[in-house]
């Protein structure tokens, strides 16, 4: 994973409060990479898209910063 320093750096560099901050996996697929980032930002919460097909999907997350 050659891209999470530069991406933990660029957040290091911007006023995201660690308290504020939501891993998301796009996928179930992407757990374990998402859950990987979350141990370096001070473990932060995770969170899975759940995709279906059948319809729209809707997803609300309030008053937190999204790592997707």
């Amino acid at each position: 994973m050659l891209y999470q320093p530069v991406i933990l750096d660029y957040l290091a560099s911007k006023s995201t409060c660690a308290n504020d901050l939501v891993v998301v996996s796009p996928d179930v697929g992407g757990v374990a990479r998402a859950r990987a980032f979350a141990k370096k930002l001070s473990d932060a919460p995770l969170a899975i898209v759940d995709k279906r097909r059948h319809g729209h999907n809707v997803a609300e997350v309030h008053f937190k910063d999204i790592l997707l």
